[in-house]
């Protein structure tokens, strides 16, 4: 049982360390984080962003004296949710996404929730890189002000199986916040009120990795060719029927371009419509809110597949990384992630998506049940933080 708690006055200062201004989705798995917690813990939190790009690619800040007094100043330090676990990563001390020893995190003297991470294995696996994770864990988890949990997209499985099982075990593993997250609404210019469409969403980023053939060849025009085959017949069958494609990062409108290249020219001159792309905070919604009133989404990227099942929109999702395959997996829904790679064939998946427009409802219910349940054990999890929590801030007692 959580013991009784005090709602302070003010509410609690959080310094966030995360990605804030790269893809769209993370700023959606804010949202859905800040409104359970806000609804789920007996005190309130004033998150204050830290973005984690001014340490990691542009160089502009470091882990050092004036991020120790910064995060000192708050009344506890959020870290993620990103991939903080990148296990083909050489190039930090630590092993992991951030370049800091526990000799940092040793001198913050407030709560540190390391929440919602990410294990990233889509570049290999490193030898260096699996030991220095391991002693950077060693050193955090036996600190009593730092707490870990791990998003249920399959990480807890690749820090069972590269770290070690009492790693894993070691932290509690959640629901990512983009199930949660609840975008405003906004017109598409090109898109009629009342528009039915379908919303696609392809990857640009690691091109090398996602469009790769077996000896390093560029398989993009593939792809796209494979994407703009089942979108003509798709199209082509249903007369009332658009497509939205929803770029997350500009990296994605290269993807798009290649489909677009590849579609029917009347096809794509009516019944095709390229959303915009504003970054951070006052981007995600707008794009978002596509998934939330598409009749179906195609997706290539987490967030985009798990906002969608969150909204209770049939989605399909085309794995080119592991983590689109493993959230997939975790809900039992795996026969509606398709693989791509050279030689695939993605006829099924288009087949599969035309039955969902014809009859969507159970497939919404799925959704509707599965959100149901990982709000329960987020329910759970908040009650456990703020035990935790209660133990570590001064005056919440």
């Amino acid at each position: 049982m959580t013991a009784a708690l005090t709602p302070r006055r003010a509410p609690l200062k959080a310094l966030h360390l995360a990605s804030f201004v790269g893809n769209l989705g993370d700023n959606a798995m804010h949202d859905g984080e800040y409104r359970t917690r806000a609804a789920d813990l007996p005190f309130a939190l004033d998150h204050r962003p830290c973005e984690v790009r001014q340490f990691i690619h542009w160089r502009e800040r470091a882990f050092d004296a004036a991020f120790i007094a910064e995060a000192n100043r708050a009344d506890l330090v959020v870290i993620g949710g990103f991939s903080l676990f990148q296990l083909w990563r050489e190039t930090t001390v630590s092993g992991t996404y951030l370049e800091a020893t526990p000799d940092l995190f040793a001198a913050i003297r407030r709560p540190i929730l390391f929440h919602g991470l990410g294990c990233d294995a889509t570049r290999g696996v490193s030898p260096l890189a699996v030991e220095r994770s391991r002693s950077f864990l060693d050193a955090l988890l036996a600190m009593d002000h730092c707490h870990f949990s791990l998003r249920n997209d399959g990480s807890a499985d690749l820090i069972r199986d590269h770290l070690g099982a009492a790693y894993a075990d070691a932290m509690a593993i959640v629901p990512d916040g983009g199930l949660f997250a609840e975008p405003g609404g906004g017109r598409l210019p090109g898109l009629a009120k009342g528009s039915r469409f379908i919303a696609v969403n392809l990857a640009g980023d690691m091109p090398d990795k996602r469009y790769a053939g077996a000896g390093g060849e560029d398989l993009t025009k593939a792809f796209a060719a494979d994407i703009a085959k089942g979108l003509n017949e798709l199209l082509a069958a249903d007369e009332t029927l658009a497509c939205v494609f929803v770029p997350h990062i500009y990296s994605d409108f290269g993807p798009i371009g290649a489909v677009l290249d590849a579609l029917d020219d009347r096809l794509r001159r009516e019944r095709v419509v390229v959303a915009g792309l504003a970054q951070g905070e006052h981007g995600w919604a707008p794009t978002f809110d596509l998934y939330r009133r598409a009749e179906a989404v195609v997706a290539m990227r987490y967030h985009a597949c798990l906002a969608s099942m969150g909204f209770g929109t049939p989605v399909f999702g085309i794995a080119t990384h592991h983590k689109i395959a493993g959230q997939f997996a975790a809900y039992d829904l795996a026969a509606r992630c398709h693989e791509w790679r050279e030689g695939a064939d993605l006829s099924p998946l288009f087949a599969e998506l035309a039955r969902d427009l014809a009859d969507p409802a159970p497939v919404r219910q799925r959704f509707g049940d599965i959100r149901a349940s990982e709000r329960a054990v987020l329910k759970r999890y908040h009650a456990d933080l703020a035990g935790w929590l209660a133990g570590q801030v001064e005056g919440l007692s």
